[in-house]
């Protein structure tokens, strides 16, 4: 982590205060900070140059200057981008929260949010939804990238690895995107490195729900390649088959996201978002109508 030190003895980034560390990761590190002139709260995403190859560094920049396109309120918004700071850095949004891969990983010490998972899902739906009607696909939709606060409101996160699909020209001369994403949630088709398509985060969408409301994910492996050769081949158990407490409806429809062809599964998060104001995830829920006539 790069900071210069004030004479109050104070470790600042440019404009902003270092408070501490959220993230610490490989190539990137996420701090909370505080802007001196406004006296805000922000989250500051900062590069680690001495780890980070030329390809990490554009996946970077890339995820900057989207992330200040994008406005949803289930997205994490990018305020400022500083290329020419050294290293780099953005501001976003500051949400304090917890991802949803810590439930699940962690029940123990972080209890799974079940009696407000359908408003989590809804959300989190919304901003996928927002992202394909802007023409992005996120490309790498799982639980560590949607981020849940105590209130139960969400933004998801991380779209450093989104494309636009496919221009017809660049399909006709037989193009291939980068084979990217996190192997557990990754589409059949994004596995053969075919045109980004909405149906790819539909399907990722579909084995995140999966694994949060059935505690697992719908394919285990030993390998990389036999965990790819399953998201290509091998039928699904429903995810009630883990859990009995999911209801029929709501299994049903996560077996839709997950069709090995696009042409098989919801059509889009409109769809989905439909579907799924009408259904129960759990049998001891309220019933949604019910609970939506109420507001």
């Amino acid at each position: 982590m790069a900071t210069a030190m004030s004479s109050q003895g104070e470790e600042r980034i440019g404009g902003f205060k270092y408070v501490r560390t959220i993230h610490p990761g490989a190539t990137t590190a996420v701090l909370e900070v505080i802007q001196e002139a406004s006296k805000r709260r922000f989250a500051l995403k900062q590069m680690l140059e001495s780890r980070a190859s030329s390809e990490d560094r554009k996946r970077f920049a890339f995820e900057a200057k989207l992330g200040m396109q994008l406005f949803h309120p289930n997205l994490i918004r990018v305020h400022e981008f500083f290329p020419r700071a050294s290293p780099p850095y953005f501001i976003m949004d500051l949400f304090p929260a917890v991802h949803m891969k810590l439930p699940i990983a962690r029940p123990t010490v972080y209890p799974m949010p079940i009696e407000q998972l359908h408003r989590i899902i809804e959300q989190s739906a919304a901003g996928l939804q927002f992202m394909h009607e802007k023409g992005w696909i996120h490309r790498d939709v799982k639980p560590e990238n949607i981020l849940v606060n105590k209130s139960g409101d969400v933004k998801v996160i991380d779209v450093a690895l989104a494309m636009r699909p496919f221009s017809l020209f660049k399909l006709m001369l037989g193009g291939k995107a980068p084979r990217q994403g996190t192997p557990s949630y990754m589409a059949p088709e994004q596995i053969r490195c075919l045109s980004p398509r909405p149906e790819c985060d539909i399907y990722s969408f579909g084995v995140t729900c999966y694994e949060i409301t059935s505690g697992r994910p719908p394919f285990r492996a030993n390998s990389q390649q036999d965990l790819l050769q399953k998201h290509l081949t091998e039928r699904p158990l429903p995810p009630s088959a883990f859990n009995p407490e999911i209801t029929p409806e709501f299994s049903d429809l996560i077996l839709k996201m997950i069709q090995k062809k696009p042409e098989d599964r919801i059509k889009s998060f409109e769809d989905f978002r439909l579907a799924f104001s009408r259904i129960r995830i759990y049998k001891t829920d309220p019933d949604p109508m019910t609970v939506r006539n109420r507001h």
